[in-house]
């Protein structure tokens, strides 16, 4: 969950990351479009895990590891 979490998170910066001009996305303009980039960030932020990502998903791992344990960090 954790790494779904971090992918989520990478897509939503690529896609907060991607200019916003007046020709449109990646694929262009429209629903279209609109629709490919939704999924090339997706996959990109997906991809971006899978090659070790940002380390957000091993601080959550950590982080819900020791509050099982009873540390309290």
């Amino acid at each position: 969950m954790a790494r779904q979490l971090e992918s989520s998170f990478a897509a939503e910066l690529l896609r907060a990351a991607r200019p916003n001009s007046k020709s449109g996305g990646i694929a262009g303009r429209g629903t279209g479009g609109d629709a490919f980039d939704s999924f090339m960030d997706e996959a990109l932020g997906a991809a971006l895990v899978a090659r070790g990502g940002l380390g957000l998903g091993e601080a959550l791992e950590s982080s819900i590891k020791g509050r099982s344990m009873g540390n309290g960090q």
